[in-house]
């Protein structure tokens, strides 16, 4: 009786009993030394709690690498977009400020685990906000030195708001070389200021308003009664 109960469940289809055998094996080896599925995705910082008097002059990384766990066809169409990696800068004080990034600092879709995010600190320099009275300087086009005087600018002074350390250093501020097709004997011109240097610092207004008058005489209207006003 022994025998015939083990000829029909143990040495019946044995080859094919053992293969199956084999490849439960090799499955259960492979999950065990592979473990799940992981994917690394970089996505960029997201600033959060920073105080309405600072900004950040610098962030080093601005990106971080976040490693995610999960169901193969979950980390498939998994995207940067899905990630967000949130950098809290409540109470952060101007200066050089280090923060520790950890797996609570990530968020990600429903049935995605966080196993690590690369690098574990972010450095990050602060600046407070400021404003500050600034002599406006008209500047003209280099084509037009020497043709042209600026008779009058307005504003005379602005308002730049933007960081300490930058603000600090300068007392005024230039216009944009002003031109365009100059031929009357006055001109007037509209012109935006030269912020570029000045890194995140708006002014306002954010344009002056210039008059030119041509040098060596004026030019008059066409019954000779004196001298034609530019727009």
């Amino acid at each position: 009786m022994m025998r015939t109960v083990f000829e029909r469940y143990v040495l019946k289809d044995w080859k094919l009993k053992l293969l199956s055998l084999g490849l439960a094996i090799m499955l259960w080896y492979t999950v065990f030394q592979i473990g799940e599925p992981k994917k690394d995705i970089t996505v960029p910082l997201t600033i959060s709690g920073l105080a309405k008097n600072m900004v950040v002059m610098k962030m080093d990384p601005e990106r971080v690498i976040v490693t995610v766990s999960g169901r193969v066809s979950m980390l498939k169409d998994i995207k940067e977009r899905d990630v967000t990696a949130i950098l809290n800068m409540n109470g952060a004080k101007e200066g050089p400020v280090v923060f520790e990034m950890s797996k609570t600092s990530v968020a990600v879709p429903k049935g995605i685990d966080i196993v690590e995010v690369r690098p574990g600190t972010v450095k990050v320099t602060l600046d407070r906000i400021i404003e500050k009275k600034l002599k406006v300087t008209p500047v003209l086009d280099k084509k037009w030195t020497g043709r042209y005087d600026v008779i009058h600018t307005s504003p005379q002074f602005v308002i730049a708001e933007g960081p300490r350390k930058v603000l600090e250093k300068i007392t005024d501020i230039e216009t944009l070389p002003a031109n365009g097709s100059l031929n009357r004997s006055e001109e007037v011109v509209d012109v935006g200021f030269n912020i570029e240097e000045l890194s995140r610092v708006k002014v306002r207004p954010d344009s002056a308003h210039m008059i030119l008058k041509r040098r060596g005489g004026r030019e008059t209207t066409g019954d000779g009664t004196g001298p034609s006003i530019g727009r």
